[in-house]
C-alpha cells in the first residue's frame, strides 16, 4: 500500500511512499519519511493509494501516530489554501501545525498529542460499602501524605456529577495534582489496593452548564440577533455593521451559547492578540469556566496542545475558542458558529511567510465547507464585505444605536493651519485639545491621545548638511527610540547607538524630526505633570502579560491619559474615557495606497468609538491641515454608508477591488539590477501568456529590505474570469524564471488579494 505525504518543502505536489507500518494508514496521521540522501522529514498523510505509482517509492521510516491528529476538514482547508493562494501544500502545513506537532526523528516530542493516555484514579470500593472509607483511613495511620491524597480524591469526587452506578468517579490525575497531590502518594495508595488507575480521556462532565449568565439584550440587539439567526437558517453569511459601543459582543455571546447548547464549538477571531485579555474576562462570565479557550502565538505550547486535544475528541464538551487568525487551522469538524470580530482589520492578512492568506476570506470558505454560521462584525466593514452585502451574497444587518444610555461621540476638526497662525500650539497639540484634556482630568475622566507611529522620532537629521540617518540594510530612515537610547529600523529590526557626529560633515547638529508615541508621551507629561500617563504600542506591550496589566489599570481608573497607536483603536472598552485627540490625521490620508481613504476612515472612527461608552458623552478632536477633507467629514458625521458608496464608485471607475481581483508578484534579489532585469523579463512573459494586463515593474516605496532589492508586478483580473487557470499560467511563468541562466537565484513571491 502507498500513501501521498505532505512535506514541509516549497514544492507544489505531494510525495509518494510505501506504507509498511503494522497498522493501516489513515489520512491525517504524521509520519517520518526519508527525503533526499540523508534528510528525514516529518509529514502528514494526505491520501491512500491502492495502485503502485509509476516510479519506485521509498518506505516510510516511522508512523508517529496510530490514529489521525489532523481532521479531514483540515486537509481540505490546506488544499483550498494552497490552490487559492498559489503556494505549496507543504507551506500551508508549516503554517497550520503548531510547534508541538513537529517531532524530530527519534523523539516522541514533549508536546505530542496523546492517545487518550491521561491517568485517572478511582476508589476501589463501592458507594454501598458502609464503613469501608473510615476503616481505610484508620489503616493508613501515620501515612499522613497518603491520607491527605485520599482525602483530596474524595473532595474532588464530591464536585463530579453523580454516577448512575455504585462506583465512585474517575478523577483525572491533573485535577488532583492541581490541588497539591503528589503522584508518588497516589501510586502508594494503588499498591495498597485503595485506589485504582486507568489511562483514559479526561471526562468533561464536570464542566459547568453552558447556560451561564447571558446579559439581557436591548430591543435593537434582539432584533439584530434574530436577523442573524434567520439568515443562518437560510445558509447565508452575515455582515453585522454595528456602530462602536452598540454591544456587538453580547450578540456574539448569545450566538456562541446557542451553538454550544447544540454541542457545537464556536470560533471567535480577533485581529489583535492584545484584545484577548479584556475579552476573555467578559466571555468567561457568559459561558462559564472551562468552556472558554484562548489560542494564539503567545499561548504556551502545552495550553495549545490541550485545546487541540479537546477539539479532536468527538465527545468533548463544546467550547468557545477566542483566537487570532491561526485559530482557523484548529480541528473544527464540530464547528457551529464562526465569528470574525473587527473583520475590516488588516491584521487578518498574513504577509510573510507563505501562505499569504486573508483570515476573513478563509473564514468564509471554512464556514461554508463546515455548514457553520458565519458572522462578520465591524463598525466600519471592509469595502469588499460591504459590496458582498449590497449584492446579496451576505445578509446585511445593522445595529445603529449604542447600548444603554450612551450616545455616539461628538467629533470636532481642529485646523492646524489656523492654530499655528494664531500661535495657539503647545508642542504638537492645539490649545483647544489641551483644554479638553484638562477638563476631562478635572472631571475625573480619562483621555486618549492617538499617534499612529511608535518610537520617539522617525528621523534623525543633521541640520548642518541635511544628512538623515538611514538603515544600512533598508532604504528607509531609522527611528530614534529614547527609552532604549537607540536607532532602530522598523523593517529589519537593526538597532544601533546614535553617533555623536554626523558621518557626512562631522558636525554635531543633530535634530529629532517627526513625532512618535514616546515623544508625545514626554510632551503630555510636561503639560500635565500630575497626570498618570500610559503609553500603549508594540514596544510597551512586548512582555507577555503587559497588555493584560494595562487593561487592568485602565479599568480600575489608575491611568489618566493613554498615548497609543492603532492598538488602542481595536475594540478596547474603557468606561472612563471621554476625550480623544487624534494627532497628524493627514498622514493617514496621504499614503500612496488605493485603500488609504478607506483605512483612514476606519481607523479614526474606531479611535473615536473608544470614547463615551458609558454615562459621559465622548468628544473627539481631529488635528488636521485639511478639515474639509471628505473622509474627515464622513468621520464627523458618522456616515459609513455614504463614505463607502462613494469609494465604491471610485473603485469601480478605476478598476480596483472589489470589482477586480488583484495579484502582486514581488521579485527579490540581492543585486538591484538583477531584480530589475528579472522583473522586466517576467513582465514580458506574463504579458505574452495572459494577453496583456500586467502593470509594472516598479520599485515599491521601500525598495530594499534586509539588503534585498524589490520589484513589483501587479495584475488586475476580472472577477468572473477563470482564476484557477490564470494562476496556473502565472505559476508556470514563475517556475520558468528559475531555469533562466541569469535569474536562478531570483525569488518571486506571489500575493493573492494583497493588503
Amino acid at each position: 500500500m502507498w500513501v501521498e505525504v505532505i512535506l514541509p518543502v516549497p514544492v507544489h505536489s505531494t510525495f509518494t511512499y510505501v506504507w509498511d507500518a503494522a497498522h493501516p494508514p489513515v489520512p491525517g496521521v504524521r509520519v517520518h519519511v526519508p527525503f533526499g540522501r540523508q534528510r528525514c522529514l516529518m509529514g502528514v498523510v494526505r491520501s491512500i493509494l491502492h495502485e503502485a505509482p509509476a516510479m519506485q517509492a521509498k518506505p516510510i521510516l516511522r508512523a508517529i501516530d496510530t490514529h489521525p491528529r489532523i481532521q479531514t476538514q483540515q486537509l481540505a482547508l490546506w488544499d483550498w489554501m494552497a490552490h487559492y493562494y498559489n503556494c505549496a501544500l507543504g507551506e500551508v502545513m508549516q503554517a497550520a501545525l503548531p510547534a508541538f506537532f513537529k517531532v524530530d526523528e527519534g523523539e516522541e516530542g514533549p508536546f505530542t498529542i496523546s492517545d487518550g493516555s491521561l491517568a485517572h484514579w478511582r476508589w476501589v470500593g463501592r458507594r454501598s460499602d458502609e464503613g469501608q472509607i473510615a476503616s481505610v483511613f484508620g489503616q493508613l495511620g501515620r501515612a499522613v501524605k497518603q491520607s491527605e491524597a485520599l482525602l483530596q480524591y474524595f473532595q474532588s469526587a464530591l464536585t463530579w456529577p453523580e454516577r448512575s452506578d455504585d462506583f465512585y468517579p474517575w478523577i483525572p490525575q491533573t485535577a488532583l495534582q492541581a490541588n497539591g497531590v503528589d503522584t508518588a502518594h497516589l501510586r502508594a495508595l494503588q499498591e495498597k489496593g485503595i485506589l485504582e488507575k486507568s489511562m483514559r480521556w479526561e471526562s468533561e462532565e464536570h464542566l459547568p452548564d453552558v447556560d451561564a449568565v447571558l446579559a439581557e439584550l436591548s430591543p435593537a440587539q434582539q432584533a439584530a440577533l434574530e436577523e442573524v439567526q434567520d439568515a443562518w437558517a437560510e445558509g447565508k453569511p452575515v455582515l453585522l455593521r454595528g456602530i462602536t459601543g452598540s454591544g456587538k459582543t453580547e450578540i456574539y455571546v448569545h450566538l456562541a451559547a446557542q451553538a454550544m447548547a447544540l454541542g457545537q464549538h464556536t470560533l471567535m477571531l480577533v485581529p489583535e492578540i492584545a484584545l484577548t485579555a479584556q475579552l476573555y474576562r467578559r466571555l468567561e462570565k457568559a459561558v462559564g469556566p472551562g468552556r472558554l479557550a484562548v489560542y494564539h502565538s503567545q499561548v504556551s505550547d502545552s495550553q495549545r496542545r490541550d485545546i487541540w486535544e479537546a477539539l479532536v475528541r468527538p465527545d468533548s464538551a463544546p467550547r468557545l475558542i477566542l483566537a487570532a487568525r491561526s485559530g482557523l487551522f484548529l480541528p473544527l469538524e464540530r464547528l457551529g458558529c464562526l465569528i470574525v470580530d473587527e473583520e475590516h482589520e488588516t491584521s487578518y492578512k498574513q504577509q510573510d511567510p507563505a501562505p499569504r492568506y486573508q483570515g476573513r476570506d478563509v473564514a468564509v470558505w471554512l464556514a461554508r465547507h463546515l455548514d457553520a454560521g458565519l458572522l462578520l462584525g465591524s463598525a466600519t466593514p471592509s469595502l469588499e464585505s460591504y459590496q458582498h452585502a449590497k449584492t446579496g451574497k451576505y445578509q446585511y444587518v445593522r445595529l445603529d444605536e449604542r447600548f444603554g444610555t450612551s450616545v455616539p461621540p461628538q467629533v470636532e476638526m481642529l485646523s492646524l493651519v489656523k492654530y499655528q497662525a494664531l500661535q495657539h500650539m503647545e508642542g504638537p497639540f492645539t490649545r483647544p485639545a489641551v483644554e479638553a484634556i484638562a477638563q476631562s482630568l478635572d472631571q475625573g475622566k480619562q483621555a486618549l491621545v492617538f499617534q499612529n507611529r511608535r518610537g520617539y522620532s522617525p528621523f534623525l537629521t543633521c541640520m548642518a548638511c541635511g544628512w538623515t540617518e538611514p538603515c544600512t540594510d533598508c532604504d528607509v530612515a531609522v527611528t530614534y527610540h529614547k527609552e532604549s537610547k537607540s536607532l532602530r529600523c522598523h523593517y529589519c529590526g537593526q538597532s544601533r547607538t546614535p553617533s555623536a557626529q554626523c558621518p557626512a560633515c562631522q558636525k554635531s547638529a543633530w535634530q529629532w524630526r517627526g513625532l512618535g508615541t514616546e515623544r508625545v508621551q514626554e510632551t503630555v507629561e510636561e503639560l500635565f505633570p500630575q497626570a498618570r500617563v500610559l503609553r500603549i504600542d508594540s514596544d510597551s506591550t512586548r512582555k507577555k502579560a503587559a497588555m493584560t496589566q494595562f487593561v487592568d489599570w485602565l479599568e480600575k481608573g489608575e491611568v489618566d491619559i493613554v498615548v497609543g497607536t492603532q492598538m488602542v483603536g481595536k475594540g478596547l472598552d474603557i468606561q472612563g474615557l471621554n476625550v480623544a485627540v487624534i494627532l497628524q490625521a493627514d498622514n493617514a490620508l496621504q499614503l500612496p495606497d488605493f485603500r488609504a481613504h478607506e483605512r483612514a476612515f476606519q481607523l479614526f472612527t474606531q479611535v473615536a468609538g473608544r470614547t463615551g461608552r458609558r454615562d459621559s458623552p465622548g468628544r473627539v478632536y481631529i488635528q488636521t491641515a485639511t478639515p474639509e477633507h471628505p473622509v474627515l467629514l464622513a468621520v464627523q458625521a458618522g456616515d459609513y454608508e455614504a463614505m463607502a458608496d462613494q469609494l465604491l464608485q471610485d473603485r469601480q471607475a478605476h478598476h480596483y477591488p472589489p470589482f477586480v481581483r488583484m495579484m502582486r508578484l514581488e521579485i527579490r534579489h540581492r543585486r538591484e539590477y538583477v531584480a530589475s532585469q528579472a522583473a522586466h523579463y517576467l513582465a514580458g512573459q506574463l504579458n505574452q501568456t495572459l494577453g496583456g494586463g500586467v502593470l509594472g515593474p516598479d520599485a515599491p516605496s521601500v525598495a530594499r529590505v534586509k539588503n534585498v532589492y524589490l520589484q513589483h508586478l501587479w495584475l488586475k483580473l476580472p472577477v468572473d474570469r477563470g482564476l484557477p487557470t490564470t494562476k496556473k499560467r502565472i505559476r508556470q511563468s514563475v517556475d520558468q524564471l528559475a531555469f533562466h541562466p541569469d535569474f536562478k537565484s531570483v525569488k518571486v513571491v506571489v500575493d493573492i488579494d494583497p493588503a
